[in-house]
C-alpha cells in the first residue's frame, strides 16, 4: 500500500509538470465547470466590481492588453472606461505591432494612433519594439510560440478585449486577444500561414479598394490574388464593403485558422499568471484592426469577466446569439463561425466552455 502511495504521488507529480510546461496556464481541462462574472451595466464603477470578483492578485508588474483602433475606426473600446482600474492598479497598456501595416504597423504610429485614440493616463509598451522571443510549446500545428520581447517583464497580466466580430475567425475576444494580441508579427504570420483570400466575383464591383489597401501587393489589377506575394492577413477582407472576399484555408479548410488560435494563446498563457474582462459594446461584424468597420449590428450588452477565456468567450458568444435571436449571429454577419476555435481551445486545455454565469445585481 505505501509502495502504491509512493507511486500515485509521483505520477500525480510528473503529471502536474508535464501540464505547467506543455503550456497549463489557464485552466485544468475542458470538463470543469468555470464561472463568469457578468455585469449588464457598462460603467467605470462595475468594471471595477467585476475585476474585484476574480480575486486577481498581480504578481509583479501588472501588463494590461488591450486593443487601441485602428485608425479610422470607431468602435474600439472607449479609453475613459478603463481609466479608473488601470490607474489603480498601476498596470501598464501592452500591445505588438500589426502584421498588415496600418496606423499600427511600426511602433511609431502605434504609439501615435493609441495617443490619439485616447490611451494616455497609463505606460504604453509595444511589446516586439525591440524584437521577439520564442517560447517553446508542443501542438499540432506549432513547437512554438513568438511573442513580443518584453513580455518576460511582466509577472502578470489583465487581457481586456472588446468582443466582436473577425473576417476570419468568425468573432475577437479574449482568444483571439490572446493569440494574435502578444504574438510578434512573424508570430501572427505564422497563425495565418495557409490562409488566402477568395474573390466572390458576383458580389465584387472591381472598385479597387482592396488593392489599394494590400500592404504587399498581392491583388493584380484584374482583382484576382497573388498566392506568393499573399501574406494572409486578411486586410483586403476587412476593408471590402461589398463582402466580395473571403478567406479560405487552401488545403486543409478555413478550421485549420482557428485551431492555430486556440494553440497560439494556449501557449502564450503557458505559466504565466492571467485574468480576463470582455467588453459587450459596440459589436460590428468586423474587428478594430478595421479603419473602415460597419457600423455595430447589436447594441451594448455588458461587461464579463473570468479566469477562464475559453467560458468567458463562450458565455459573450451566448449573449450575442440570445440578443441577435440567432443560433450563430457572427456566421449570419460574415459567414464564419468561430466555434471550432473554443471546441479546439477546450480539447488542448486552455480553458472550458462550460460555465455558470453570476450576474452583479
Amino acid at each position: 500500500m505505501k509502495k502504491l502511495f509512493v507511486f500515485a504521488a509521483l505520477f500525480a507529480g510528473i503529471y502536474c509538470g508535464f501540464a505547467y510546461f506543455a503550456g497549463a496556464g489557464a485552466a485544468p481541462g475542458p470538463d470543469r465547470t468555470a464561472t463568469v462574472y457578468f455585469s449588464k451595466e457598462i460603467s467605470p464603477t462595475r468594471l471595477k466590481a467585476l475585476y474585484q470578483k476574480l480575486e486577481f492578485k498581480p504578481a509583479g508588474k501588472l501588463g494590461v492588453k488591450v486593443h487601441f483602433g485602428e485608425k479610422g475606426n470607431e468602435n474600439y473600446i472607449p479609453p475613459a472606461l478603463l481609466k479608473g482600474l488601470v490607474t489603480e492598479l498601476k498596470g501598464t497598456f501592452v500591445e505588438t505591432n500589426t502584421l498588415y501595416g496600418g496606423s499600427r504597423g511600426d511602433t511609431k504610429s502605434h504609439l501615435a494612433t493609441a495617443k490619439e485614440h485616447g490611451w494616455t493616463y497609463a505606460p504604453i509598451d509595444i511589446l516586439d519594439a525591440g524584437g521577439e522571443t520564442s517560447v517553446p510549446y508542443s501542438g499540432k500545428y506549432f513547437s512554438r510560440v513568438l511573442v513580443g520581447q518584453n513580455m518576460g517583464s511582466y509577472g502578470s497580466f489583465l487581457v481586456i478585449s472588446h468582443f466582436k466580430g473577425h473576417s476570419g475567425a468568425g468573432f475577437g475576444g479574449a482568444i483571439k486577444n490572446l493569440a494574435m494580441g502578444f504574438a510578434s508579427p512573424a508570430g501572427k504570420k505564422a497563425q495565418h500561414a495557409g490562409l488566402f483570400p477568395r474573390i466572390r466575383n458576383s458580389k465584387c464591383v472591381k472598385c479597387g479598394l482592396c488593392k489599394a489597401q494590400c500592404p504587399v501587393g498581392a491583388i493584380r489589377d484584374d482583382i484576382t490574388v497573388d498566392e506568393a506575394k499573399c501574406i494572409g492577413c486578411g486586410k483586403c477582407v476587412e476593408v471590402c464593403p461589398y463582402k466580395a472576399i473571403v478567406t479560405y484555408q487552401k488545403s486543409t479548410g478555413g478550421v485549420v485558422f482557428q485551431e492555430k488560435l486556440a494553440e497560439y494563446a494556449r501557449g502564450v498563457t503557458a505559466g504565466r499568471k492571467l485574468t480576463y474582462i470582455n467588453l459587450l459594446m459596440n459589436i460590428s461584424a468586423a474587428c478594430d484592426c478595421s479603419a473602415s468597420a460597419p457600423k455595430p449590428f447589436i447594441g451594448d450588452l455588458g461587461m464579463l469577466a473570468s479566469s477562464d477565456p475559453v467560458a468567458l468567450d463562450q458565455a459573450s458568444f451566448d449573449l450575442v446569439n440570445k440578443a441577435a435571436g440567432l443560433d450563430d449571429a457572427f456566421k449570419h454577419e460574415s459567414g464564419i463561425s468561430g466555434v471550432p476555435c473554443m471546441e479546439y481551445a477546450g480539447k488542448i486545455g486552455l480553458g472550458t466552455r462550460k460555465y455558470k454565469l453570476v450576474e452583479l445585481k
